[in-house]
C-alpha cells in the first residue's frame, strides 16, 4: 500500500505514509514497519471529502477489566468461547470458568472446576483446550479428556461412553458435539443429538481425503472444517439417519496447518499458517493468500519456534487476525487487508500480551497470557497495555535523491495534537543507508492536551542521496502525513 518517493527538484513535498509492515531482507530496498500503529482509509476515500485518503491510528490499548465472584484463577487464560450472548465461557489455569456480565453491573466468574491439563500426542505445538456450547450443555475438551457443564455447573468428566482413546477437539453443530479422535487422528466421533454425555460404538467416520492426521475441528457457518497435516476436509449436516455427516463434493484444501496454534476463526473465516510458511485465509471453500514475502520471510526464521497462540477480535469495523511469535506478534487486517506489529514490551521486543479474545456485549475481550488470570478490554481511548508505555514506531518508505544529492532543510508532521492522549515528544531518526543503520536523530514535542494547534516539525537535516525517516513515540500518536522541504543538488 506504500511505495518508494524519489525527490522532487525543490520545495515542500509529501512523503507517502507507511500503511504496512513490510520488511524486506535487503533491507535497502524497504524495511517498512508499523509497530502498534495501523492503517485506516478516510472515508470516502480519494473525492477530496477527508483531509487525507488515509490515516495512521494507534492501536488500541489494554486494560484490566475487574471480575468479581470467584475471579479467574491462577491463570494464563488458554481459550474463550462467545457463542451465547452475554456470557463468556474460558479456561483459566486448569479451571473452567463462566463469565456473565448480566444486565448490569461488573462480570461476575463462577468457577466451574478443573479440567485438567492436556497430553501431548503429537508435540506440546498440537494440544490445546478447545471449548463447544451447545443448546445442552458445555463441553470442554482437555484431550485425551473432555468435561461437561450444564452451563452453570460443575465440570463432570465424560466417562460412561467415552470412547477408547479420547479427543483431541471438540466443536458443535446442530445438536452434535463433535470430536476428533486422539488415539486415530484419521477419524472423528459425535455424540448422541443434544447429548454430550452419551456415544454410540457406531457414531464415527473416517477423513480419507488424503493421508492425514486431523488434530482439530471448527464449525464454521453450516460446516465442520477438520484441520489436518495434509490440509482440510469440509463436512456438512446431510440429515442421513444411519450417519448424519458427510464430506462435501469437493471439500478438500490441500493447505497443510503448520501449527495447528495459528488456527483462528474470525470475519466468517478460518486462518492458519501452512506448511510452505504461507498465511491463508478461507474464501467460501478455497484458500486465498493473505501473507507477504516479508512476512512469509518473518515466519520462516520462526519455523522451529512454538507459536504461542493465534485469535481474531473485531473493533471498530476492524477484524484483526492476531499470530503471536515469541518476539513479536503479527496482525492482519481483514478490512484494509495489510499487516502491522504489536508488543506490549515497553521496546517493543516481544509479542503482544493477550493469549485470545471473546466478543460480547458489543466489546472485545482479551485473555491474559500473564498470571494471575484477568481479562483485558481493548480500548482505543488508552495508550498503554495493561499500564505499560508501549512503544509505537513507524519506518517510512525510503527517499531517493535519484543519482544526486538531496539536501533537506525542513521536515514537518502532520498529526492529531492537543487531547488526552497527547504524544509529548516524538523521536526522528534518519538512516542514510537505506535503513541499516540510524545515525541522526530529533526530538519534536507535539504539545499538551490544549495545544490543538501545535505544528511538530524540524530543520536542517543535512543531506543524502538516499533516506530513511523513522519516528517513534512512548504514547498514542495519530499521523495524517509527511512534508519535507528538499532541494535536489546537481551531483
Amino acid at each position: 500500500m506504500s511505495a518508494t518517493t524519489t525527490a522532487a527538484p525543490a520545495g515542500m513535498q509529501r512523503i507517502p505514509l507507511t500503511l504496512d509492515s513490510y520488511q524486506h531482507q535487503s533491507i535497502p530496498l524497504t524495511s517498512r514497519l508499523l509497530l502498534n500503529m495501523m492503517a485506516e482509509q478516510a472515508p470516502p476515500p480519494g473525492q477530496g471529502m477527508a483531509r487525507v485518503d488515509a490515516l495512521l491510528l494507534p492501536t488500541p490499548g489494554l486494560v484490566p477489566t475487574a471480575v468479581g465472584g470467584d475471579g479467574l484463577g491462577a491463570g494464563p487464560i488458554h481459550v474463550m468461547n462467545d457463542s451465547r450472548p452475554g456470557i463468556i465461557y474460558c479456561v483459566s489455569g486448569t479451571h473452567l470458568y463462566l463469565l456473565n456480565f448480566g444486565s448490569v453491573g461488573p462480570w461476575v466468574s463462577t468457577d466451574l472446576g478443573d479440567v485438567g491439563t492436556p497430553v501431548p500426542m503429537f508435540g506440546d505445538e498440537n494440544t490445546f483446550y478447545t471449548i463447544a456450547v451447545g443448546a445442552t450443555a458445555v463441553v470442554v475438551c482437555s484431550p485425551p479428556n473432555a468435561f461437561i457443564s450444564q452451563f452453570n455447573t460443575p465440570v463432570q468428566q465424560l466417562t460412561t461412553t467415552w470412547p477408547e482413546g479420547g479427543a483431541s477437539s471438540v466443536a458443535y453443530l446442530d445438536g452434535y458435539y463433535v470430536f476428533t479422535n486422539q488415539l486415530d487422528p484419521t477419524q472423528f466421533f459425535i455424540s448422541q443429538i443434544q447429548d454430550p454425555t452419551m456415544f454410540d460404538a457406531l457414531d464415527f467416520a473416517s477423513l480419507d481425503a488424503f493421508p492425514d492426521n486431523t488434530l482439530k475441528v471448527e464449525a464454521l457457518g453450516a460446516d465442520l472444517w477438520f484441520a489436518g497435516t495434509a490440509g482440510w476436509e469440509v463436512w456438512y449436516d446431510a440429515g442421513n439417519k444411519d450417519f448424519p455427516f458427510r464430506r462435501r463434493p469437493n471439500g478438500i484444501i490441500k493447505r497443510p496447518i503448520g501449527r495447528m496454534k495459528s488456527i483462528a476463526q474470525g470475519n466468517e473465516q478460518l486462518f492458519w499458517w501452512s506448511f510452505d510458511n504461507r498465511v491463508y485465509a478461507t474464501a467460501g471453500y478455497q484458500e486465498q493468500r493473505i501473507s507477504t514475502h516479508a512476512i512469509e520471510r518473518v515466519i520462516a526464521d520462526a519455523y522451529e519456534v512454538s507459536i504461542a497462540q493465534s485469535y481474531c477480535y473485531d473493533q471498530l469495523g476492524h477484524i484483526f487476525y492476531c499470530l503471536t511469535l515469541p518476539d513479536t506478534t503479527l496482525v492482519y487486517d481483514t478490512v484494509t487487508k495489510v499487516w502491522h506489529n504489536r508488543s506490549s514490551a515497553s521496546d517493543g521486543n516481544g509479542p503482544w500480551r493477550p493469549s485470545c479474545a471473546a466478543q460480547t456485549v458489543g466489546v472485545p475481550f482479551l485473555g491474559d497470557s500473564g498470571t494471575p488470570g484477568r481479562l483485558l478490554m481493548a480500548d482505543r481511548t488508552v495508550s498503554t497495555d495493561a499500564g505499560v508505555a508501549v512503544k509505537r514506531q513507524v519506518v517510512l518508505p525510503p527517499l531517493y535523491a535519484g543519482t544526486r544529492r538531496g539536501f533537506c532543510a525542513r521536515l514537518e508532521v502532520e498529526m492529531e495534537v492537543g487531547g488526552a492522549n497527547s504524544p509529548g515528544d516524538i523521536l526522528l531518526e534518519w538512516s542514510d543507508d537505506g535503513g541499516i543503520t540510524y545515525t541522526g536523530s530529533r526530538t519534536m514535542n507535539a504539545g499538551t492536551t490544549t495545544q490543538t494547534r501545535k505544528r511538530v516539525y524540524t530543520t536542517r537535516l543535512g543531506s543524502f542521496r538516499n533516506r530513511v525517516f523513522r519516528l517513534t513515540a512512548q504514547h498514542a500518536m495519530s499521523i495524517y502525513a509527511l512534508d519535507c522541504d528538499i532541494v535536489v543538488g546537481n551531483s
